[in-house]
């Protein structure tokens, strides 16, 4: 079975760019250290990083990715978390990462990240793909590829995987960091007997700020 990655890229303007993509060693990798322990794990065949929403000194996102890995080589094996990443020298690595990496550098969000990569992947005779990205995107990832895949290329989204890295994208400033803790995440699964009552419950919860403060998130991000 031929096998894909994808590493969803970060705009390059981010404040916390450098976290997410890469973490701190010895154990909070970022998305292209996880990238990278499962690119020589599953030994893929081809590894694509989609972006094109950010432009940094005439760089574009996809590319300050590719640019931020050729640089660390030398650093993947502090992520001692990864035992795969001190079996490899960083010249095995780059020799793999130059035959197998390319960019997909037009897409503008998720959704158009899982759209632009579904027909590179199909073209490369790919039957797995494995999805990168941080855990508090990985969900919308798999959603969007398997929303996208589905009817276009049924086989790749009946073989469509995700894992994520440790550190979060959502982290971008000192206010984030507190709104984004993990215990904070209230996720909703679509109800299965009748009617979700979001009032209920975050009453249930015992919180019934938990609306208003939802709604000054929201509105912030949506600037």
């Amino acid at each position: 079975m031929k096998k894909g990655l994808l590493i969803l890229s970060y705009n390059c303007n981010e404040p916390n760019w450098e976290e997410t993509v890469w973490g701190t060693p010895p154990d909070r990798p970022g998305r292209l250290v996880k990238a990278t322990a499962v690119l020589l794990e599953e030994d893929v065949d081809i590894a694509i990083i989609s972006g094109g929403t950010g432009v940094k000194e005439g760089v574009g996102e996809a590319q300050w990715l590719k640019n931020r890995l050729y640089q660390g080589l030398e650093e993947l094996k502090k992520f001692t978390i990864y035992p795969v990443l001190q079996r490899f020298t960083p010249e095995q690595i780059k020799n793999k990462l130059d035959k197998i990496l390319v960019l997909e550098e037009k897409a503008v969000n998720t959704a158009t990240n899982l759209k632009n990569t579904g027909i590179m992947f199909k073209e490369a005779g790919v039957e797995k793909v494995i999805v990168v990205t941080s855990p508090d995107h990985i969900s919308r990832g798999l959603r969007d590829g398997l929303q996208f895949w589905s009817k276009e290329y049924p086989e790749l989204a009946a073989n469509l995987y995700g894992t994520a890295s440790v550190t979060l994208y959502s982290n971008r400033t000192p206010e984030d960091q507190e709104i984004a803790k993990m215990e904070n995440v209230v996720i909703a699964e679509p109800p299965t007997m009748k009617k979700f009552n979001f009032a209920r419950m975050f009453g249930i919860l015992n919180n019934p700020d938990a609306l208003a403060e939802i709604d000054a998130i929201l509105k912030k991000y949506s600037k």
